[in-house]
């Protein structure tokens, strides 16, 4: 199926939307550019309810009570819904082209939900001699693009991951690939069909063993029943497979989580280490305040001020060593004419009696020596303290400085490093959810357990499928040796033998697929991801080596040595969405459908040359020998920077959405309405005009085009 024409009639902001989509196998992009609330998510769910109806909407958008109508609608006023798509369809018989028109009516109630009518679908297919309606609409679009493969063929930016995250269980995502699948490649029908088959098969086996006589009857009976128990077995032992890998998916994850989570640290340890630092950084406070007092003390003591005054110190000092050379200092000579006088006997031994000459000029001398003992004696005072003054200099305070300085630094880095360890021990311990380690540590117990009582069932499965087949075995060859001792009519063994070729060709066709086709679109999965992501195909470098589809259709992220990645904490978004797109355009190659895949806002956590060769990847021609295909690209304008050459190179047709509602913080002009409402116009992703034009697209270089507003 390729869609040529949408248009969309009052389907949410949706007031008159008509868009031509390329239906160039050369080029087979459309490029609807526009901005968040523009109405994209709107055209998005207006086509996907024109296919299948409300009930595939509701599965995409969960709430129960979805209205299609605008909330802008006055409430009582019926507003008329429709959705009319063009398309046609390419098969042997040529091509055919059809339309689909869906409508209803809905009226807003003043609560603010609405109150809907019965919808109406009619499909007719467009001929030279009119059109003709079909009967049954549904069953043709089943035919063509499944409802359960709605998420392959519309897919939204937010929800792009789906198939690949662990944000869901990993039995919904295998289902979700496997039903896919299934789908494409015809699995589903053609394992219906083997079933169908095999059910006429036994009847024709029991219809033979019964015209044989009771000896095969009774054999073909018993066969039947130990195959259908092997098949039973078989049931089970798959089913318990994907648990026991489900478990062990589920282990890893967690262990994952507990080990990120332990990494940080065991809480006891930290808090010990907590309470070490602190103690630490105390006593390194307590040597700074000694090594401050020890400093202040440097400042204080006369090695400073030997260092700051040296020059006249020893000058000084130079003059006492004179004055006490003259022998002016130390001055003692009062203390003994004191003594003379007293003792009234001269050294020379002359009396000093009172009144006498001698003791006359005794007393005048002791007069003027002590008007000279004050200087005297402060001179004396000097020079003796100036003898502890020599055995300090300046190298001695400069060496005692560095002394002081050196500590200081080295403390001040001590606490500096302290400090940084107590702030980040503090931190990882705030990141340490002990209950978390507490049920994770349990969870995994749990599955550890879960893990073994899987294994011990499997071991058991494995030993009675073992005795199971060997039983069949046997019996077949019990049932052959009856064949042939029996006598069948002729038409009877013909039907059964014709039966059972189909049968084996049935079986072998879904080997094919559910095996090589698969493995298939395993390899184009792995080579497209590769391409977009700029990985190695050499496998020898980067992070990503591998992706593929396992038996169990988990899609697998490998990395060096084999190991697997996580896709919630290991696979980043872009490649999370970059997976997903390869898988279905994969699936979609090798399945050989032609179907459009419209994609709302892929790009928007993509970037760089990852963004470039992901739209290189998803709009690259077909071959002549590939099937077509079309492809529709819901681009802000964001997404579209960096990639607008390859636009221009792939896209045959291009649009613009834009709201009303944005004038005039966003719009530069005015529409003729009033109302909130969205319309396209033909402005391709280099183009503005007078509905799209934005208050930047000047900046972007865009050319400007005429086109009413009316």
């Amino acid at each position: 199926m390729i869609i040529q024409r949408i248009r969309v009639h009052n389907f949410k902001l949706l007031k008159d939307i008509d868009i031509q989509l390329s239906i160039d196998p050369a080029k087979p992009l459309t490029v609807i550019r526009a901005e968040n609330g523009s109405g994209k998510t709107s055209l998005h769910y207006a086509i996907i309810w024109g296919l299948y109806g409300m009930d595939a909407l509701k599965s995409i958008t969960s709430p129960t009570d979805i209205r299609l109508s605008s909330k802008a609608a006055p409430a009582g006023s019926p507003v008329f819904i429709e959705v009319v798509l063009d398309f046609h369809i390419t098969d042997e018989a040529g091509t055919a082209y059809y339309r689909l028109t869906r409508h209803v009516q809905e009226t807003s109630q003043v609560t603010g939900s609405a109150e809907r009518g019965r919808e109406v679908v009619k499909l007719s297919k467009l001929t030279a001699a009119g059109d003709k309606e079909l009967d049954q609409p549904e069953s043709w679009l089943e035919q063509w693009l499944p409802k359960r493969l709605v998420d392959i063929f519309f897919t939204n930016g937010d929800d792009v991951q789906k198939f690949i995250t662990g944000k869901q269980e990993a039995r919904v995502r295998q289902d979700k690939v496997h039903l896919a699948i299934e789908s494409l490649l015809g699995i589903r029908q053609l394992r219906t069909a083997v079933v169908d088959i095999e059910a006429v098969q036994s009847g024709l086996d029991r219809k033979a063993a019964r015209d044989a006589g009771g000896k095969l009857e009774k054999v073909t009976g018993e066969l039947e029943k130990l195959e259908l128990a092997l098949k039973e077995i078989d049931d089970e032992y798959e089913k318990l497979t994907v648990r026991l890998g489900n478990i062990e998916r589920d282990q890893i994850r967690k262990a994952r989580e507990l080990e990120a989570i332990r990494g940080i640290g065991d809480l006891d340890a930290i808090n010990q280490e907590i309470q070490g630092l602190e103690e630490d950084l105390a006593s390194l406070e307590g040597y700074q305040q000694k090594n401050l007092a020890a400093m202040n003390g440097l400042l204080r003591s006369e090695a400073l001020s030997w260092t700051l005054a040296g020059a006249p110190l020893r000058q000084a000092l130079t003059r006492l060593d004179e004055l006490k050379d003259l022998r002016l200092i130390p001055k003692t000579s009062t203390q003994i004419l004191e003594d003379r006088l007293e003792l009234r006997i001269c050294i020379c031994g002359e009396g000093l009696e009172p009144g006498s000459t001698h003791r006359d000029e005794v007393a005048k001398l002791l007069a003027e020596q002590q008007d000279r003992d004050a200087i005297a004696e402060r001179l004396t005072e000097l020079r003796y303290g100036a003898k502890a003054l020599r055995s300090v200099n300046q190298q001695d305070f400069a060496e005692a400085r560095a002394d002081v300085l050196g500590e200081f630094a080295k403390l001040a880095e001590s606490v500096r490093s302290k400090t940084t360890s107590l702030q980040t021990a503090k931190e990882r311990r705030a990141l340490i959810d002990d209950v978390r380690v507490r049920e994770l540590t349990e969870e995994l117990a749990e599955l550890d357990r879960k893990k073994g009582d899987a294994k011990f069932k499997l071991g058991n499965l494995d030993t009675r499928r073992g005795t199971a087949k060997y039983d069949c075995d046997q019996k077949r060859e019990e049932k052959r040796n009856a064949e042939r001792n029996a006598s069948i009519s002729r038409d009877l063994a013909v039907r059964r033998d014709v039966g059972l070729d189909l049968l084996n060709l049935a079986r072998a066709v879904q080997d094919q697929l559910e095996g090589p086709y698969v493995e298939r679109v395993s390899k184009r999965l792995d080579r497209m991801f590769k391409d977009i992501i700029g990985a190695d195909n050499g496998a020898s470098t980067g992070v990503i080596t591998a992706t593929s589809i396992t038996s169990s259709f988990d899609i697998v992220v490998s990395s060096q040595h084999g190991n697997s990645l996580d896709p919630d904490f290991e696979v980043n978004g872009a490649s999370q969405r970059a997976l997903t797109l390869a898988f279905v355009w994969s699936l979609m190659e090798v399945a050989g459908t032609v179907a459009p895949r419209f994609i709302d806002t892929p790009l928007g956590m993509v970037s760089g040359t990852t963004k470039e060769r992901m739209v290189e990847a998803i709009t690259r021609p077909p071959a002549p020998d590939e099937t077509p295909y079309q492809v529709v690209l819901l681009l802000t304008r964001s997404e579209i920077a960096g990639v607008e050459h390859i636009l221009d190179e792939r896209a045959g047709a291009f649009g613009t959405l834009s709201c009303s509602q944005h004038y005039p913080l966003d719009l530069v002009h005015k529409w003729a309405e009033d109302e909130p409402y969205s319309r396209n116009c033909d402005c391709s992703h280099r183009q503005q005009c007078n509905v799209c034009a934005r208050r930047h697209d000047n900046d972007l270089g865009l050319r400007f085009r005429e086109e009413s507003v009316a």
